[in-house]
């Protein structure tokens, strides 16, 4: 063998010897302060797969990272955070820390206040006719408003609480929207229309009002006075959601992407911006009464679940881990540390959820209420966060909660 291929083969083994006496790693450490003494939400899933699980402040580590981006969030009733860490190749030896840290601010994660009053629609599952009913968050009392063979559906409180905007129409004619007193009574009719209205929203001052049609072709956001003038269209989508401080609108459309995503845009039609991308379908959009954080539906997991998202609300956060429940339309509660929803999920005699041979739950929907940070059921047995059901009616679906004050 020639020198300089007998010096190739050393250098080569030595290559290999000193490869292999490279066993460092990498760690990244989550530690999480504050939380209020209650249970909060850790989204690691970048860090370890499906370690997206309520946990209460402390520490938390990850190791064996190889080199990359990781997102991080945490979830704790009117808080939310992400952050975004690179981490590098491992070391030769030893192991590199990355610390990443969370501090919740006192009283943010106390548990939500159960008081004021959510409206819902309801109907019966064996025979159609959809009517509005309140339910008392603190007690659970429910009271019917409307009682007409018209539907009833989608209503939504002023912002002062003393009004209730309202769909209403027959299933095989049209819908209009229309607004009426809380008692349920003082209808007055908005729109006027041989196309189908529907699914409207206050703006946070209450003198205007967003809501959809389809009177131009399209289904579309449009946007008119309190009192039902100067209608003008706004955007092509769906289930509009104003901001509290009255300059954005969130909607999902399909028209932009070819399937359901969330957006935001103007009141004035500009600076729309894409919320959601995913193949799954996401819907729902909802504000926390403090505008900065967005509350939605999706089916991205395979069921229909809920997200919150915070910052650009760009990156989302699952907050119901339940594949064998349906989460949709959730509101806020008025302190923000809490979500309404319409929800089926049904119990079986052996503590499990209850579902079809595919996977689809029992039952029927009805409200619930849950903490911000949602809950947690799939692969544990350990569920000390359970949604609270304020409805429990037989025979009935219970739709479209929206939540005041009072």
């Amino acid at each position: 063998m020639k020198r300089s291929d007998r010096l190739l083969k050393l250098l080569s083994l030595m290559a290999g010897l000193l490869w292999l006496s490279a066993c460092g790693s990498n760690e990244v450490t989550v530690e999480i302060s504050g939380g209020d003494g209650q249970l909060l939400r850790l989204d690691a899933n970048d860090l370890r797969y499906h370690h997206n699980r309520l946990n209460r402040a402390g520490a938390t580590t990850f190791s064996d990272l190889k080199a990359g981006q990781y997102v991080v969030s945490i979830v704790a009733g009117s808080y939310i955070d992400t952050r975004v860490l690179e981490v590098e190749s491992a070391p030769m030896t030893g192991v590199s820390q990355y610390p990443v840290k969370f501090s919740v601010p006192a009283g943010a994660n106390a548990a939500f206040g159960r008081e004021g009053t959510i409206v819902y629609a309801s109907t019966l599952t064996r025979q159609r006719n959809w009517d509005l009913f309140t339910v008392d968050v603190a007690t659970g009392t429910i009271t019917q408003l409307t009682d007409t063979r018209d539907f009833e559906q989608q209503p939504s409180w002023s912002p002062d609480g003393e009004r209730i905007l309202f769909t209403m129409g027959e299933v095989m004619t049209n819908f209009d929207v229309w607004v009426m007193n809380a008692d349920g009574t003082g209808r007055i009719r908005l729109t006027e229309h041989p196309e189908r209205d529907a699914d409207a929203d206050w703006s946070p001052d209450g003198s205007s009002i967003a809501w959809v049609s389809q009177r131009d072709g399209d289904v579309s956001v449009w946007i008119m006075d309190s009192e039902g003038g100067n209608k003008r269209k706004l955007v092509q989508g769906r289930e509009p959601a104003w901001s509290p401080d009255g300059d954005r609108i969130a909607f999902t459309s399909s028209a932009f992407e070819g399937n359901d995503e969330i957006y935001v845009i103007d009141v004035d039609g500009g600076n729309m911006r894409q919320l959601t991308a995913d193949k799954r379908f996401d819907w729902h959009p909802a504000w926390s009464p403090d505008g900065k954080r967005l509350a939605m539906a999706s089916e991205r997991f395979g069921g229909q679940e809920l997200l919150v998202a915070g910052g650009d609300f760009t990156r989302q956060v699952r907050v119901t881990i339940a594949e064998n429940t349906f989460e949709v339309e959730p509101k806020w509660s008025p302190d923000g540390r809490a979500l309404a929803y319409s929800g089926k999920m049904t119990i079986g005699a052996d503590g499990e959820l209850a579902a079809d041979d595919k996977g689809r739950p029992l039952g029927s929907y009805d409200i619930y209420l849950v903490p911000a940070s949602g809950f947690d059921w799939d692969d544990t047995t350990e569920r000390p966060v359970r949604p609270i059901n304020l409805t429990q009616t037989e025979d009935r679906d219970e739709r479209s909660p929206s939540w005041r004050t009072f």
